[in-house]
């Protein structure tokens, strides 16, 4: 049998294959399976109408058994998460699940409850089940033996023609959707300093994870251009949740800031939460921001000011990297998304001190 690069042959007969259509159309891979799988991304008549043309000429069958014979692949992909149902990862795939499906492939979803043990299982279980690609939604884990153990699973896959695609902060070296990390809690800092903060808390996410790193630096970056430097005693450390946020929040009112940065949405409502329920109001009394905008930020007790990662968009470009790695038509760059700041009710000036 053979790859994606050419045709098929059963009984003797070649069976053409994507690539044979694209070049015979004149146009790219991932093109020709946007007309020929009836995909909603725009395509102009006159491209159109060459690829259909083309794969009528060459007899290509565009149903999924033609396509697995032709390509030699299973037109499924490998997604970790760390929790699926964190409404975070849950966006996400959402976004993924969309673009594979414009294509028509399907996903397995699995998650690794940020166990190192397990989230290597996870990728040898998509390996041995012959996924196409793996997704790596999840920032990687700050641990040598699990970059060493899963940097040779994954390099052994691709050496065997998978797709790798990173979406966090991520040891392995792999295409990528990258977003500002960084940047996007330096606006948020930014954001306070302008309204006259200066004693500025920052609840961390858990410190094994590469993607609480980059975030704590821009929050570090901030406070220290602004000549404020980093207190230690300001910075408290959560784990993503609601509960979390509570907590990390209740040590940091002990030193008095005047304002809270979370180094997520869910850990941002849980500080809201813990401060209301304290009997302090929020702005007026303590400030409050999060980051990643999920579709509650919204609708808490407080509206969160936050940074919006656009976490279907983020999927979707991972599902189109994913899908044009596939069909050897990889981007001139990888895709990313620019962090902004939306204003919510949850900032506000700092208060005045008597």
């Amino acid at each position: 049998m053979t790859d994606a690069v050419r045709g098929a042959e059963t009984d003797g007969t070649k069976i053409a294959s994507l690539r044979d259509v694209a070049r015979a159309a004149g146009v790219s891979v991932s093109t020709a399976s946007r007309v020929l799988s009836g995909s909603s991304h725009p395509v102009s008549e006159p491209t159109r109408r060459r690829v259909l043309e083309a794969a009528e000429r060459l007899g290509f069958e565009p149903n999924r058994l033609a396509r697995a014979l032709a390509t030699a692949r299973s037109r499924t992909i490998g997604v970790v998460v760390h929790d699926v149902s964190d409404p975070y990862y849950a966006e996400i795939v959402r976004g993924l699940e969309d673009a594979a499906e414009s294509r028509d492939h399907a996903l397995f979803v699995s998650s690794s409850d940020r166990d190192v043990d397990k989230e290597l299982a996870v990728m040898r279980a998509f390996v041995a089940n012959q996924v196409d690609a793996i997704v790596l939604v999840a920032s990687a884990i700050d641990d040598r033996r699990y970059l060493a153990e899963a940097t040779a699973i994954l390099d052994r896959f691709r050496a065997l023609g998978g797709v790798v695609v990173t979406m966090s902060e991520h040891g392995y070296e792999a295409p990528r959707v990258a977003y500002g990390n960084l940047d996007g809690t330096r606006l948020l800092v930014s954001h306070l300093l302008q309204l006259g903060h200066s004693r500025i808390g920052y609840i961390t996410g858990p410190p094994d994870l590469m993607v609480t790193g980059a975030r704590r630096r821009g929050y570090e970056a901030a406070m220290t251009e602004a000549g404020h430097g980093v207190d230690p005693d300001l910075v408290a450390t959560g784990d993503f949740t609601i509960e979390g946020g509570a907590r990390a929040a209740e040590r940091l009112l002990a030193v008095g800031p005047t304002a809270i940065v979370a180094a997520n949405d869910m850990m941002a409502i849980g500080a809201v939460r813990h401060l209301l329920d304290a009997g302090i109001r929020v702005p007026d009394e303590v400030s409050v921001a999060g980051f990643d905008d999920i579709e509650f930020a919204a609708y808490a007790a407080v509206p969160l000011t936050t940074v919006p990662v656009s976490l279907g968009e983020l999927g979707q470009l991972g599902g189109q990297l994913v899908l044009d790695l596939l069909d050897a038509d990889a981007p001139e760059a990888w895709p990313s998304i620019d962090a902004r700041l939306v204003i919510r009710e949850s900032t506000g000036p700092a208060p005045e001190r008597v």
